[in-house]
């Protein structure tokens, strides 16, 4: 049966104690991180700017910047500068941008992350798990989709931990389903976060989809394997790992690059790996804090890709 999460006492307790602005106000608060090699961390500051500003307006505010084709596409930052297949890739709210930062109107609480990597093996991460838990709650654009957690049989406690942890976060909206429950509509238009082991049809449905959505995780037979930013084998895990990771929803009709809605999978080689990986999402999401995605193994958060 479907469950709506309604703590409204919970969500407006936590907006009040984020300090959100009204939605008029002159100026807004948002969140600029400058990080390399998918998410080693070197600048994380809360800027205040004027509402309208934009995505460039706020970089310039912490780093130097570098700008090409009139400030439309970023060269350069704090001296760091593209190179043969090394770039600047431009993220709101773990969402992969599909337009440059001059033309990004931020919104009250968008998180706006700089990461410089190479694109070498993998040119379109769409979108990272480091800014839990955006995108569920601000979106992108200012357009915040449903969010649906999605649970395989055995797994019903932790999606109502899922659920709950977002509505403790301030994440409104938030339903959670089985995976037998989820409708089509939800399926293409919601933000969905979907726990499976790897014998899940929908998680082995995207696991198939590995190559289209740049994963440097994936299972192959009982196994997960694990790449490194070139693409080359990092790891393998077998029982009671779990794994995290995000793109945008594959099963949106107008595309990953859509910057709509996303998936998350929280899966794992078995139930006992799903579980661990719950745990950390929602007791331990500061460990997660700069991933792009993540393996938990041993009671150990290993980042993706290495």
């Amino acid at each position: 049966m479907k469950k709506l999460v309604k703590l409204a006492a919970v969500i407006a307790l936590a907006v009040l104690l984020s300090g959100c602005r009204p939605p008029h106000s002159a100026q807004i608060e948002v969140r600029v991180i400058v990080s390399q090699d998918f998410g080693n961390e070197s600048l994380d500051e809360v800027v205040t700017v004027d509402n309208g500003s934009t995505a460039l307006d706020a970089l310039e505010q912490v780093a130097s910047v570098e700008t090409a084709y009139g400030g439309g596409f970023i060269t350069a930052i704090n001296g760091t500068s593209s190179a043969a297949g090394e770039d600047w890739f431009f993220y709101v709210n773990g969402i992969l941008s599909n337009v440059g930062a001059r033309d990004y109107a931020l919104h009250q609480g968008d998180v706006e992350r700089w990461d410089f990597h190479s694109w070498g093996f993998c040119s379109f991460v769409s979108a990272l798990i480091g800014d839990f838990p955006e995108p569920f709650g601000h979106g992108y654009g200012g357009e915040v989709r449903p969010t649906v957690v999605v649970y395989s049989p055995g797994l019903e406690n932790e999606a109502g931990d899922v659920a709950a942890r977002l509505a403790q976060l301030g994440v409104g909206n938030v339903s959670v389903v089985t995976a037998v429950e989820l409708s089509p509509e939800e399926k293409e238009r919601c933000n969905l976060i979907l726990l499976g082991d790897r014998d899940c049809e929908l998680v082995a449905e995207v696991n198939q989809l590995r190559d289209e959505l740049c994963f440097y995780a994936y299972f192959e037979g009982s196994e997960l394997l694990l790449l490194d930013s070139r693409g080359e084998a990092a790891g393998e895990y077998r029982a009671g790992c779990g794994l995290i990771q995000a793109s945008q929803n594959p099963w949106n009709p107008n595309g990953i690059g859509a910057c709509q809605n996303v998936l998350w999978t929280v899966s794992g080689t078995d139930e006992a790996g799903v579980k661990d990986a719950v745990d950390v999402l929602v007791n331990h999401s500061a460990e997660l804090r700069q991933a792009f995605g993540a393996v938990i193994a041993g009671g150990e958060v290993i980042e993706v890709p290495q």
